[in-house]
C-alpha cells in the first residue's frame, strides 16, 4: 500500500472541492491584480482556492507545513524542510484562466524529507486529472502515463515559456535559446508555449511533448508535476550541466530521456533568478 494513501485520497477530495470555485469563475468576469510584472497576475479565485485548500489541510493535518503561491507572495518566504509539506498552486496558468484559454490547472504536491511523494495536477476545463505517486506510477484520468523516450533533438517537440520577467536582457537570452533549439541542421520538430509549467511537465509525462525548459517558475509550479514526470519515466535536470536539480532554484529541463535532456543543457543559456 502506498504509505501516503490517506493524504493522497484527501488531495483528490479537496481538488474536487476547489473545482467548484474554479469552474463558475472561469467563464465569469474576474477582478485582476498584478504582482511582479504586468504579465504576473492574480485573481480573487486564486486567493479563494488557496484559502480553501490551506484551511482543509490545516484542519486535517495541523502539524503539516503549507507552501502556497499566494501565501508566499504575501510574506516572501518559502520554508521547505523535512516535515510533511503541502506545495500548492491554486491556479497554475492564471493568465490563461483570465483569458479563458483552456490550459490552466489546480496543483497540489506533497513532500516528506524534501522528496515529493505524490502530485495531483487537475485541469478542470478539459477534465484532465494527472496524478503521480512515488513508486506507484503516473496516470491521466486513470490511464498509465509514459514518456516517448525520444533521444534526438531533431525528432523532438519542445515546450518553453516567455515567463513573467520581460526586461530586454532576459528576453534576449530567451530568444537565443529558442534559436538554439530551432536552427538547422539540428532543429527540433517544433516549439510550443502553453502557459502552465505544471501542464508542460505533464505533457512530457504523457508523451504529448518530448522536452520542456524554463526559467523563473517556482517550487509550487514544479513540485507536483515533477513526481508525475519521473513516475512516467521522464527525467528532470537543471539547465546547468553538472548542477543537481533543485525545486527551489527556479529553473528546469524536463525531458523524455537523459540523452535529450543533456542535448538541451548544451544548447540553452541559463537565466539567473533569486531562489525561492
Amino acid at each position: 500500500m502506498f504509505p501516503y494513501e490517506v493524504e493522497y485520497n484527501f488531495t483528490l477530495t479537496i481538488v474536487k472541492e476547489a473545482t467548484r470555485l474554479f469552474t463558475p469563475a472561469y467563464n465569469s468576469h474576474k477582478n485582476i491584480e498584478t504582482k511582479e510584472s504586468s504579465s504576473d497576475l492574480v485573481t480573487e479565485t486564486d486567493k479563494a482556492i488557496e484559502k480553501l485548500i490551506s484551511s482543509r489541510i490545516k484542519e486535517k493535518f495541523p502539524e503539516h507545513v503549507f507552501i502556497g503561491e499566494e501565501t508566499v507572495s504575501d510574506d516572501g518566504k518559502v520554508v521547505f524542510g523535512d516535515s510533511p509539506t503541502w506545495i500548492v498552486d491554486p491556479i497554475d496558468g492564471t493568465m490563461n484562466f483570465v483569458h479563458r484559454y483552456p490550459h490552466t490547472c489546480i496543483v497540489i504536491g506533497f513532500s516528506v524529507n524534501k522528496e515529493v511523494q505524490f502530485g495531483v495536477v487537475y485541469n478542470p476545463v478539459l477534465d484532465h486529472l494527472y496524478t503521480g505517486r512515488r513508486g506507484y506510477g503516473a496516470q491521466l484520468n486513470g490511464f498509465p502515463l509514459r514518456v516517448t523516450g525520444e533521444t534526438k533533438l531533431n525528432k523532438a517537440l519542445l515546450l518553453c515559456e516567455m515567463g513573467g520577467r520581460r526586461d530586454e536582457e532576459t528576453l534576449a537570452i530567451k530568444a537565443r535559446n529558442i534559436t538554439a533549439v530551432c536552427v538547422e541542421p539540428d532543429a527540433c520538430h517544433g516549439l510550443r508555449m502553453q502557459g502552465s509549467a505544471a501542464l508542460n511537465m505533464c505533457a512530457v509525462a504523457a508523451g504529448h511533448a518530448d522536452g520542456y525548459f524554463e526559467f523563473g517558475m517556482h517550487i509550487w509550479d514544479m513540485a507536483a508535476a515533477s513526481v508525475i514526470l519521473s513516475e512516467a519515466g521522464g527525467v528532470i535536470l537543471s539547465p546547468i550541466a553538472g548542477e543537481e536539480f533543485n525545486l527551489l532554484k527556479r529553473r528546469v529541463i524536463a525531458a523524455s530521456s537523459v540523452e535529450l535532456g543533456t542535448v538541451l543543457q548544451s544548447k540553452i543559456q541559463s537565466i539567473e533568478y533569486t531562489s525561492d
